[in-house]
């Protein structure tokens, strides 16, 4: 958990501390994940620390698979340099922590879902503040949702690969 609040921690104070973050941002994200269905809306903030690093988290809310969750991620983002260019791709790795809960298998269920991830984008800047992106997101996910359902236990396991397709746009400061 202090991996993950970190982070954040360190990307809420960079927007706060303008010489600390060269380019600071906020935008909203859609995600599909290809393999479970999963449709994601999200709020990001981050920021550019260096011309080559960035950081970000996001605040996700999601439903697929008769489940619904919110969440929470930090990504770290190797940013390559195109100078002169509207076109920056990036790289990158990210955490995240979701809690889910719904109806499985006639049961009332919840839990948490712990996930990594890989991440390759490419941001257009249409103008100096705004800019839309498109990423690939592999990764894996493992947790587990726990009910009841006519007195017997229900625990369905969520373990596996994803593959998750991210858009949306940002706002800098």
């Amino acid at each position: 958990m202090k991996r993950i609040l970190l982070p954040l921690v360190l990307i809420f104070f960079g927007l706060l501390t303008p010489g600390l973050a060269q380019r600071a941002y906020l935008g909203g994200t859609f995600a599909f994940t290809l393999n479970d269905s999963t449709a994601t809306f999200g709020v990001q903030f981050g920021a550019n620390f260096t011309p080559a690093f960035g950081a970000r988290g996001v605040l996700s809310f999601s439903s697929g698979g008769g489940l619904t969750g919110f969440g929470f991620g930090a990504d770290g983002l190797y940013l390559v340099a195109t100078p002169n260019s509207p076109i920056n791709p990036y790289i990158g790795a990210g955490v995240g922590l979701g809690f889910l809960s719904g109806f499985v298998q006639g049961a009332s269920v919840s839990g948490i879902v712990f996930e990594g991830s890989g991440v390759l984008g490419v941001e257009y800047l249409i103008n100096r503040q705004f800019a839309i992106f498109g990423e690939a997101r592999p990764g894996f996910a493992t947790g587990s949702v726990t009910g009841t359902a006519g007195g017997s236990a229900v625990s369905v396991p969520i373990s596996g690969t994803t593959i998750e397709l991210r858009v949306g746009a940002n706002i800098f400061f």
